[in-house]
């Protein structure tokens, strides 16, 4: 089985808008979250088995995220785990809506970063978690 349908039998989403060769591409837009009032509406903490993960953020208010702007850019390479900031999990609980916009592309092969994305990179990225 290729990388592209065990992705799509293991972790087709509601954010996926489309799929073509090679990757998925998944919108992020304002919607309600879960109904039910004990719902955990952040994202799990979890590792890209099969794809590289990168996701622009437009515009809005990122609840899984501390420091992420308009325009902000991350990259979470195949097997990096990775997902909400300390605190923003449990602040999830009780949300009811959130207004963010954001797209994020999944690859099936793994990125080449480029010298001018490595310039811009935020090297305190990764000690964001730390709390």
């Amino acid at each position: 089985m290729n990388q592209r349908r065990r992705y799509r039998n293991i972790q087709k989403t509601v954010h996926q808008t489309f799929e073509a060769p090679g990757f998925v591409l998944c919108s992020f837009v304002p919607r309600l979250f879960d109904y039910h009032p004990e719902a955990i509406p952040a994202p799990y903490n979890h590792s890209n088995v099969d794809s590289d993960e990168v996701i622009y953020y437009a515009e809005g208010e990122f609840m899984s995220r501390k420091g992420i702007e308009r325009g902000s850019v991350t990259v979470h390479p195949n097997g990096i785990p990775h997902g909400p900031h300390p605190g923003t999990y449990e602040g999830s609980i009780g949300q009811k809506k959130t207004e963010e916009l954001a797209v994020m592309v999944d690859t099936f092969r793994p990125l080449q970063l480029t010298t001018h994305a490595l310039a811009l990179e935020d090297r305190d990225y990764p000690y964001s978690w730390l709390g």
